[in-house]
């Protein structure tokens, strides 16, 4: 008989066939990326953190090697006797097995408690946790409460990360138990299918993304070409539409279908290869910019478990920035950068990093000229941060804040065109269509979600490698960035200038 762990049974509620290659095609599941590998990372770590909540615990898992029988054991063993806290308590039943974060004994009542990483409980966790109660019950060990623990984000470093600050115990035991008639209908029909080994038919659809996006869904879209629907700039459903009304390509959209300004021009690009210029629009827009002009981006981590006094779970913390400086015309004059070091960000030095980043850029950013970034108000959001933690720089960061100029604007609004930007207007999009030479794939780290994982490991050190490299590749990536601003305001420039 098939078993159905919490995550088959997660798989399988969101979709029957991912549950079906979950269990028979398994090598279809492209392999983890670094970004996802990351949220698993953090799971795993608050996990462990959230134990000391419940100290004194014992753990299944230890030295088990990947034998969850033994787990089930152990679980049975030290509940007879009478031990107050499990961790990663184990149960099973014909058809079914779930391994619990933490099960503790609190004045006569067996608590059952899942660790999430989130901010606030969502409806899967709820399909999660109802999916485990089931399996506790039918084993003969029914938990009294059901709770879910999550991050409190309002809460604020001050000294040691505190658990109970951190983290907030929600009573879900109710919605638990409601959904208990729907569990056990479906825990039976995935069993019979599963039982069956014949691959459901099903299509894709809105389950492809909800809860998860599915690995699977590179699979089940074979059958779209290039250039089909589901690259449509900002769709919000439309895509859907079109797909269920059998048009796969956006070449075949019909003219009297309605979309917006930039939509059009993607499909009109792909059905004639138009490009567009709204010329008046982006002299418009370029007209208020003053130079010097300093090109500028920031790079940041989003620690779950907060590094920083004064910082709250999953704030953007900066600790890079680059800084093209230029003149009128784009000439290039100078590049500056500030890159943290990651030993200051323990709080064992008196110097807060970010203090430290805003007084270099009092150095780097002169008292005039326009600050150009792409996507501004991401810039932005982190300056504001900045001036609310640091009172007496106030003045300086809002002061900044008034010259910056959205480099995105004139993409997002499809001022200008060229069929090669495809479905978005992000700039790894743009300049591509712009400047064909140019390009990140040189350089040891070409995203920021990779350069934001690996200076937060060297922070939490569980770092491995050259810290040297990592520091020139991690420059090398920020300049390229406001390297690349610097030659798409030149373009335009030249646009207005012909």
């Amino acid at each position: 008989m098939p078993i159905l762990s919490k995550s088959r049974f997660l798989s399988g509620s969101q979709c029957e066939k991912k549950l079906f290659f979950d269990v028979f095609r398994k090598e279809l599941r492209p392999p983890v990326k670094p970004a996802q590998q990351a949220l698993f990372d953090t799971g795993h770590k608050l996990g462990i953190f959230a134990q000391t909540l419940f100290p004194d615990g014992r753990d299944t898992t230890e030295g088990m090697n990947g034998k969850w029988n033994i787990a089930i054991e152990r679980t049975k063993q030290w509940i007879a006797e009478g031990h107050h806290t499990i961790y990663e308590a184990a149960f099973s039943i014909p058809g079914g097995f779930s391994a619990l974060d933490i099960l503790h004994q609190q004045k006569g009542e067996r608590w059952a408690i899942e660790v999430k990483s989130s901010t606030e409980v969502k409806e899967y966790h709820i399909t999660d946790a109802s999916y485990q109660y089931y399996v506790m019950h039918n084993a003969g060990f029914k938990p009294d409460k059901f709770f879910l623990m999550h991050i409190n984000n309002r809460y604020v470093k001050s000294g040691e990360v505190l658990p109970a600050g951190l983290f907030h115990l929600e009573d879900i035991t109710q919605e638990v138990l409601a959904n208990q008639p729907l569990v056990q209908q479906k825990q039976a029909a995935l069993i019979e299918m599963l039982d069956k080994g014949v691959e459901p038919q099903r299509g894709i659809g809105k389950h492809c993304s909800n809860p998860f996006d599915c690995d699977y869904s590179h699979h089940c879209r074979l059958h779209l070409p290039e250039n089909n629907v589901f690259e449509l700039f900002n769709a919000r459903g439309k895509e859907w539409k079109l797909y269920e009304q059998g048009i796969l390509l956006l070449q075949e959209v019909p003219d009297d279908f309605p979309l917006e300004h930039r939509q059009v021009l993607q499909v009109r690009g792909i059905k004639y290869n138009e490009q567009y210029l709204d010329r008046s629009s982006i002299d418009a827009f370029l007209r208020p910019v003053a130079g010097p002009l300093y090109f500028f981006d920031f790079e940041t981590i989003r620690p779950a478990i907060p590094v920083l006094n004064g910082t709250r779970p999953f704030e953007q913390i900066p600790f890079q920035y680059s800084l093209h400086v230029t003149d009128i015309n784009g000439e290039i004059q100078a590049h500056l950068e500030f890159l943290a070091e990651p030993e200051d960000f323990t709080n064992s030095r008196q110097q807060d990093p970010r203090l430290q980043l805003i007084r270099q850029l009092k150095k780097d950013i002169g008292p005039q000229g326009s600050i150009i970034a792409y996507n501004a108000p991401f810039e932005i959001s982190i300056l504001k941060s900045l001036a609310a933690a640091f009172e007496e720089e106030r003045s300086f960061i809002e002061s900044i804040i008034e010259r910056f100029v959205d480099l995105l604007i004139p993409f997002k609004n499809g001022w200008f065109y060229k069929p090669e930007m495809g479905g978005t207007a992000s700039i790894k999009s743009v300049l591509p269509a712009i400047a064909p030479e140019f390009s990140y794939d040189d350089l040891e780290i070409g995203n920021g979600g990779l350069a934001s994982d690996i200076f937060l490991s060297m922070i939490e050190n569980n770092f491995s490698g050259n810290k040297d490299d990592v520091v020139k590749n991690l420059l090398q990536y920020c300049e390229r960035d406001t390297e690349g601003m610097v030659l798409i305001y030149r373009h335009l420039k030249e646009i207005i200038a012909s």
